[in-house]
């Protein structure tokens, strides 16, 4: 789809394979008999392996040897399309999960169709990796990981680099001071003034940690000695522990020490995007490092507006579901003033953009950003709360994800990990301008004028319907509601 690749899907197939003992995912592939040509053998490997009729688009010009250290074995390489409005295409497609297209010996030695996405091919073949213990052949996890540089690439054309949620690696000045620089301050700013979203990427925040965060936190959210702190969400299909604090994760082993480390590196990359917007809007007054008295116009002033490191880390895990399934997590906009979120890869995060409910790319190595309402309402609405939403294939209003994608990812189990930085406690919401408003289920209003100067503690706990576990989001700001239209997003 050249509109919108997310659509695209890859054609692989998995075996059971003696030699390794062991289901691999690999690309549909066969031998040559002697009387055809390399095309006409890999449109008939084709049909036969996964029931598609497939049309040539490229061949190899010369074989390419798969293990030359060992054996002269030799492969060529033939792209296929599948074109979806055949009626044999589009049987099969729909009966995809019951290979009922093999056929002869194919089905018999139990071989099955799989479709993975294009845009994230390298995810889904980690998450099939560490969810069924399958192999990855190597031909395919070289097109995974060279489509996935092209994805990351600075400067790339494919949906991980979309004017609606820009890749902006996080540079900093050379002063130890976790400082950005102006060109960073300005993309994060621009940003969060068009979108309220952005995917960074940064040192401070590296893969592997990434990486050793999420597996901790399945791990955590699993473990029946966290079952005190683990709850199940009360409107949708999740459950999540909500950590208040580094020192409320338990040390005693090695998985909440990784958990515990994230949380110092989420805490270290807050700051930078803190003075990032500072920057971005303006306030670039100098401050010495030890000046309590932090000038108005300082790129430290938000900082110092978080120095009690009033912040949460929220682990989340949301259970398969089937094509009945709606939202994951409904739509709502953050209350603080910054969050960074950490996902598997699972899709289905939405945010609404120009009337419609847009995918958020997940991009390996890099973590989503997003604004509350009181950095919102602290900036006029300069810079969006942004609504969003982990969303279904039943999920209503217009999404730019068709329903065959949303199946495909409530199909698996999705973990993530929220970390929502909130001011200081006693902070006002209001500042110096803005009225702050809304409605709550109930149809109480809970506004709050300029002049009553509601403590972001106060804010907090009527924009959550409580605390801790009981934060469930229950509450829309005013301009929230504006924005959404009729609640759903249907008539953009």
């Amino acid at each position: 789809d050249v509109d919108d690749p997310t659509k695209d899907e890859i054609v692989c197939v998995k075996q059971f394979r003696p030699p390794v003992d062991a289901y691999t995912i690999e690309l549909p592939a066969g031998l040559i008999d002697a009387d055809e040509d390399v095309a006409s053998a890999a449109t008939r490997e084709f049909e036969e392996e996964t029931g598609y009729v497939g049309e040539v688009a490229s061949v190899s010009p010369n074989a390419s040897y798969l293990s030359p250290g060992l054996t002269n074995e030799s492969a060529s390489l033939v792209r296929l399309e599948v074109d979806m409005t055949l009626d044999r295409n589009i049987r099969n497609h729909e009966s995809r999960k019951l290979s009922d297209g093999l056929e002869g010996c194919e089905k018999d030695r139990g071989l099955e169709k799989l479709l993975l996405p294009r845009v994230g091919l390298l995810e889904a073949l980690h998450g099939l990796q560490e969810e069924e213990g399958v192999k990855v052949f190597t031909a395919l996890y070289s097109l995974a990981l060279g489509m996935s540089v092209s994805e990351t690439k600075r400067g790339s054309k494919t949906v991980n680099d979309t004017p609606h949620f820009p890749l902006v690696h996080l540079e900093l000045e050379d002063d130890d001071r976790n400082h950005p620089t102006s060109a960073t301050a300005h993309q994060v700013t621009s940003a969060l003034r068009d979108t309220g979203f952005l995917v960074i990427q940064t040192p401070i925040l590296p893969l592997d940690l990434q990486r050793r965060a999420l597996k901790s936190a399945s791990r955590f959210l699993a473990s029946s000695s966290n079952s005190n702190v683990v709850t199940r969400h009360p409107s949708d299909p999740k459950t999540y522990a909500m950590l208040e604090g580094v020192n409320s994760i338990p040390d005693s082993s090695l998985m909440n020490g990784d958990l515990r480390e994230w949380y110092e590196a989420l805490r270290v990359t807050r700051d930078v995007l803190l003075r990032a917007i500072a920057m971005g809007l303006g306030m670039t007054s100098s401050s010495s490092p030890d000046d309590n008295d932090v000038p108005d116009h300082s790129p430290d002033y938000f900082v110092n507006l978080h120095n009690e490191n009033n912040d949460a880390m929220r682990l989340l895990n949301y259970p398969p579901g089937d094509e009945n399934t709606g939202n994951r997590c409904k739509e709502h906009s953050d209350y603080g003033t910054l969050t960074l979120l950490l996902t598997d890869g699972v899709g289905g995060l939405e945010a609404y953009v120009d009337g419609a409910w847009r995918a958020v790319p997940h991009v390996e190595g890099g973590v989503v950003v997003n604004i509350g309402s009181i950095l919102g309402e602290w900036t006029r609405q300069e810079l969006k709360a942004t609504l969003h939403r982990v969303a279904g294939p039943a999920s209503a209003g217009i999404s730019s994800v068709s329903k065959e994608v949303l199946v495909g990812a409530v199909a698996r189990t999705r973990t993530s990990i929220a970390y929502f930085a909130d001011p200081n406690g006693d902070v006002s919401t209001a500042l110096e301008q803005g009225r702050i408003g809304g409605e709550n289920d109930d149809g109480s209003k809970g506004e709050v004028e300029d002049g009553n100067g509601m403590s972001v503690s106060d804010y907090i706990r009527w924009r959550s319907g409580g605390e801790g576990e009981a934060r469930s989001g229950v509450a829309f700001t005013s301009t929230d509601a504006s924005r959404l239209g009729n609640g759903r997003g249907e008539t953009g």
